[in-house]
């Protein structure tokens, strides 16, 4: 009896969900294909489901009827499989048999990779909805992207080299009259050359390298080859291409597409991210990814791997913040559980500050505060600055908050602000500002600044190193003057932290720097064997020279984990200043993206190559890896008009509209402002329509266990999470980017909302009112247009 199957390459699981998502009658189909593939499981007669129609768009192709002959459900069969390849109405079934013609499960004889590939038939050269339109500024030719050369197998130089101009702005006139030369020369080779460049154009690489090899005879059909094939099924190598059903029973069916399962799929490891977790690297090894290459899940399980192979040793993970270590926590506890397994008692993970500020603690401050005071000496107001100094409490010098008076740091930046004599100065810099962007916030962008000259420059020197600064992804010059003024408003600055007792990250690493020698002698407490940062990408230079140190061990010792696109935070950061770069230590890029579907990573991905590019034309480094797209397939981002000031009760109809129709998880939902100046995440909490009675919290790295609530976050702390839907407002004209940042460091905005869309699995919606951002118009050919109506 042939045993039933799945292909996630065909998006059969994501066809299943879609039919929960619409409930009512696409609901009822979801249940009764689920009782047609539970009685295929067991061998039991469906022939009168089956549809009186025949199929020759692909081979082997059986259809069977559900839901009152409204509904479809398509299969290949073998001697061994049957196949599900997708589920939807007559109408989407049909589109996606045209799509899909030529469609057949291929096995390549030396890796035993299984691969969707298509052959061309007469059928297919009339694929409806061609577009070679270009998706990438970069736009390398075609046969470069796998590295196929067509001179293996024609002779005709012209063709050779027509075939190799083809890239995304190659029209369809000239691809047909490219094939139509083929033709003539050989058959067999105008079809293989036709798919490939198909596959190519739809991001399908290893689709187009699994064509090649079955006309190299490389690789065989599955059907050909029942043993062959029965192995390849069970072969770890396929556990993200296919997964067999047999043994399932209804319930479990409908368990397994339930978008309820999110959580265990947040841990799931391929076989090529494993190779990364059990590798033993000699040498420092810096891990780095598109968005959605599984970069944290890698960490993680590398973390766990280490923990039990240095059993008596401390192993540390280091994140950016509270809410990113609670949640890697919680995945180190989960992956523990579905290992049947103790949590390992030597796994520490810490936020960056916590760490630092007991590394502050432990050396004290003393070193840095003499530095301060002897600034200060120079200083308009330095005996002011003196006697703040003099009266800092050593004992609670690391904190980001007062517990008696409740001052936090943003508290601390609004007296920093109102205090007199920095409004003076301020004036000045205001005006230089206001000559090359009359848009900027200068208060915001000086504390831009602040970031930038205190994460280049040791405290020691920063009055001749911050001068000859080149300050890179700044976009406003600032000269000898104007750079005297921003550090005298540094010191005012460092004054009102250190007499309100309230202190930002950078002074921890500015007061450790002093102590670069004492690292190697750290206590017990504060020491690891082998340390694993995520998110490096928004440290600093100086923070990684400190944190560089820590390791005991050279092997396994330094693991760092990020995506420079994703680095959104002002800071210098060069990874070859500490001893990081591609000849020093290992490097791994990883173009596969695990997580979203092809959709929304194709849509983010134009803002981080338009963005990305504006970026390092101001000389700030960013590696925009091209994204080898995901084989799962969702609908493309939606935007959504809605009237003015109904942005955030958009957001929750929608939300609560999901939830009803089982399509999500509440948990697995996240609202991002685009803005929190304008839409706090207070304020989307605070104007939740009394009739939608969703719980809702602010998002916490524990949002996971909290299976009823929706997490609320801005653009920013949603940086390392993951959900299976993410509703972003804020994405008007007048919101996005934000008003008060430098308008020509808009790519700032532009990458974190590149950031906020990959959070997503399945889904992303984003809302606007009156005009839309330019960042939509950005992603026009790759987005869903909702308009009012």
């Amino acid at each position: 009896m042939p045993e039933v199957a799945y292909i996630n390459q065909s998006g059969f699981q994501q066809s299943m969900l879609l039919l929960r998502q619409l409930g009512g009658a696409h609901q009822r189909a979801f249940n009764e294909a689920c009782k047609i593939i539970q009685c295929l499981n067991m061998g039991a007669d469906v022939s009168n489901k089956l549809t009186k129609h025949g199929e020759t768009r692909i081979k082997h192709c059986v259809k069977y009827d559900i839901s009152n002959d409204a509904h479809r459900l398509v299969t290949v069969h073998t001697d061994n499989f049957i196949y599900l390849l997708y589920v939807g109405t007559h109408e989407q079934t049909d589109k996606w048999l045209d799509k899909n013609k030529g469609l057949s499960v291929s096995l390549n004889k030396k890796s035993g990779r299984l691969t969707i590939v298509h052959e061309t038939t007469e059928e297919r050269r009339d694929q409806p909805g061609v577009n070679w339109e270009t998706l990438n500024e970069a736009n390398p030719p075609y046969t470069s992207r796998i590295g196929f050369d067509p001179s293996e197998y024609i002779t005709v130089r012209s063709l050779v080299r027509a075939i190799n101009r083809i890239d995304d702005q190659s029209d369809e006139d000239e691809i047909n009259e490219l094939i139509e030369d083929l033709e003539d020369h050989n058959p067999a080779v105008a079809n293989l050359i036709l798919d490939v460049l198909f596959e190519i154009r739809d991001g399908n690489h290893e689709a187009a390298q699994a064509r090649i090899d079955l006309y190299n005879q490389e690789a065989i059909m599955v059907a050909e080859d029942a043993e062959a094939e029965a192995k390849a099924v069970q072969d770890q190598v396929n556990s993200d291409k296919v997964a067999v059903l047999t043994g399932l029973d209804e319930e479990q069916l409908q368990d397994l597409f339930s978008p309820h399962k999110f959580q265990e799929w947040m841990l799931f490891l391929h076989p090529d991210q494993k190779k990364i977790v059990d590798t033993d690297y000699e040498r420092a090894t810096i891990l780095t990814g598109v968005s959605g290459s599984g970069k944290t899940c890698i960490l993680v399980h590398r973390a766990y791997r280490l923990a039990k192979k240095y059993p008596n040793e401390r192993i540390g993970v280091l994140t950016l913040n509270r809410s990113l270590s609670q949640l890697i926590a919680n995945q180190v506890r989960d992956l523990c559980e579905l290992q049947g397994e103790e949590q390992p008692s030597n796994l520490h993970v810490l936020a960056f500050y916590d760490y630092f500020a007991q590394l502050a603690l432990h050396f004290g401050p003393d070193k840095e505060l003499a530095q301060i005071k002897k600034i200060a000496e120079s200083h308009a107001e330095g005996q002011e600055i003196i006697q703040a100094i003099d009266r800092v409490d050593i004992s609670s010098f690391a904190r980001e908050f007062d517990p008696i008076s409740g001052e936090t740091l943003d508290d601390t930046w609004k007296l920093f602000c109102d205090q007199e004599y920095v409004q003076t100065l301020l004036t000045y810099f205001s005006n230089k500002l206001w000559k090359h962007d009359d848009w900027v916030s200068p208060k915001h962008y000086l504390k831009e600044e602040f970031s930038l000259l205190r994460s280049a420059v040791p405290t020691i020197n920063r009055e001749n190193d911050y001068l000859e600064l080149e300050r890179k992804g700044r976009a406003i010059p600032l000269h000898e003057d104007d750079r005297k003024n921003v550090l005298d408003l540094l010191l005012l600055w460092e004054e009102t932290m250190l007499t309100g007792g309230v202190l930002d990250e950078l002074s921890l690493t500015q007061a450790l720097v002093p102590h670069l020698r004492e690292f190697k002698n750290l206590p017990p407490h504060l020491r690891f064997s082998c340390l694993l940062i995520d998110e490096f990408q928004d440290l600093s230079t100086r923070d990684l020279a400190l944190l560089r140190l820590i390791p005991e061990r050279s092997e396994n010792g330094f693991f760092l984990a990020g995506d420079s696109v994703q680095r959104v935070l002002v800071k210098d950061l060069r990874l070859g200043a500490v001893g990081l770069d591609v000849i020093s230590s290992n490097w791994h890029r990883i173009h596969k993206n695990y997580r979203n579907s092809k959709q929304i990573l194709q849509a983010a991905s134009l803002l981080a190559a338009e963005y990305g590019a504006q970026a390092n034309e101001l000389g700030q480094d960013l590696e925009v890896l091209d994204p080898e797209l995901a084989v799962r397939e969702t609908a493309w981002p939606v935007v959504v008009e809605t009237t003015v000031g109904n942005e955030i009760a958009t957001a929750w109809e929608y939300a609560q509209s999901c939830i009803q129709e089982s399509s999500a998880a509440p948990w697995s939902i996240c609202i991002v402002t685009a803005n929190p100046e304008l839409m706090s995440p207070e304020s989307i909490l605070s104007n939740q329509p009394t009739e939608i009675n969703i719980p809702a919290n602010q998002i916490t790295g524990d949002y996971v266990r909290s299976k009823d609530s929706i997490s609320v976050a801005t653009m920013h702390d949603v940086k390392g999470f993951d959900f299976s839907l993410v509703i972003i407002v804020g994405c008007g004209e007048k919101q996005l980017p934000s008003p008060g940042h430098c308008y020509q460091e808009k790519w700032r905005d532009a990458l974190r909302l590149y950031v906020a869309m990959t959070r997503a699995r399945d889904e992303v919606r984003l809302i606007y009112s009156d005009k839309p951002s330019e960042f939509l118009t950005t992603m026009n050919e790759a987005i869903e247009w909702q308009e009012l109506s």
